[in-house]
């Protein structure tokens, strides 16, 4: 949903607009613009299951909420993973300071006072989540802030959202948006907890969230050919074993996960009217698949046409193929991708 756009409002009015859509995206708060009469900003915000998604670019600003902000506040407690997208942002919470880059991901707690400063043209994009559904102590938050780059998993959240805010226009009516949602809460719990280090809560919080970890691993390395049940259970501190037994527990067959993903991708690409230069070979090579043959195989089962077929139909606009049967819900262990 759009909040503002501000190249549809008059010269006059935008700062008020601005002011208005930043209070119903995030928190009440008071608003300074660098420069009045030069405010300019787009923002937008998507709801998935219970969270929200929240995205900003504007011009330079300065947002202060107070302890009169929060008086009367009927809203849940929420906190807010934001990455900053473009220029810099001037944070001061509790007496600490912190300058948020380009690309920093951070964790900013609103229930309590804060200042953020955008000196220049600023963007960021922030997962609200309630404290209710993050199930953690608000202390823990706190002090998980300032330390979040110590976490082995900061890089693994940080591509998540990054991948969150590229594809929100399409996942808030999808039915799996709910799901997404309580995936990226489990996995803001796991690096808050791990960037604490030394909270009691850190075993129970591991062992809730490995399901999530490993998918989410297993998702940014759809591509890699190696990514085999030996490499993931190694970079998880697991055995085989384990890691099928919790593989398991959550319905997912690795193996065939792996297969229809990287199906998913390769038909995507495909169709792709930029990518009509690469052969299919070339696609599958891409996609994890060494023997063209098995992918073509593969792919005729999944989708009832072999791949060239499918590449000719889609860029004709005749596209139709079968929608490939979900995964079975056991550990299963079929054909090796």
């Amino acid at each position: 949903m759009l909040l503002v756009d501000t190249r549809d409002v008059a010269p006059a009015d935008r700062a008020e607009a601005v002011d208005a859509a930043l209070t119903a995206g995030c928190v009440r708060a008071a608003i300074r613009h660098r420069d009045p009469v030069a405010v300019h900003a787009t923002m937008h915000l998507w709801t998935l299951g219970p969270c929200k998604l929240v995205t900003a670019h504007a011009s330079g600003l300065r947002q202060t909420r107070t302890p009169r902000h929060l008086r009367g506040v009927s809203e849940p407690e929420m906190v807010a993973l934001a990455v900053q997208r473009r220029g810099l942002a001037q944070y001061e919470k509790r007496g600490h300071q912190q300058v948020v880059r380009t690309g920093d991901l951070m964790i900013n707690d609103l229930t309590s006072p804060y200042d953020v400063n955008w000196p220049e043209d600023g963007g960021s994009s922030a997962f609200n989540v309630s404290y209710d559904l993050l199930g953690l102590p608000v202390d823990t938050v706190r002090r998980a802030a300032p330390a979040l780059r110590t976490s082995p998993l900061y890089a693994l959240v940080h591509q998540h959202l990054a991948t969150l805010v590229r594809q929100a226009p399409l996942l808030e009516g999808d039915p799996g948006a709910p799901a997404l949602a309580s995936a990226t809460v489990e996995l803001l719990r796991a690096l808050i907890v791990s960037a604490v280090a030394d909270d009691p809560l850190t075993a129970a919080v591991r062992d809730d969230t490995q399901l999530t970890r490993i998918m989410a691993y297993a998702r940014r390395h759809l591509t890699d050919p190696q990514l085999t049940p030996a490499h993931l259970a190694a970079v998880h501190n697991l055995s085989e074993r384990s890691l099928y037994q919790v593989l398991r527990q959550g319905g997912i067959s690795l193996e065939q996960w792996i297969i229809t993903q990287r199906l998913e991708g390769a038909r995507s690409d495909l169709a792709a009217p930029g990518k009509r230069h690469r052969t299919i070979a070339a696609i599958a090579r891409i996609w994890g698949f060494t023997d063209a043959s098995y992918f073509t195989r593969r792919f005729r089962q999944a989708y009832g046409v072999l791949p060239k077929d499918f590449r000719r139909a889609a860029h004709e606009g005749t596209t139709t193929v079968a929608v490939p049967e979900s995964p079975g819900p056991t550990g299963s262990r079929p054909d090796s991708p």
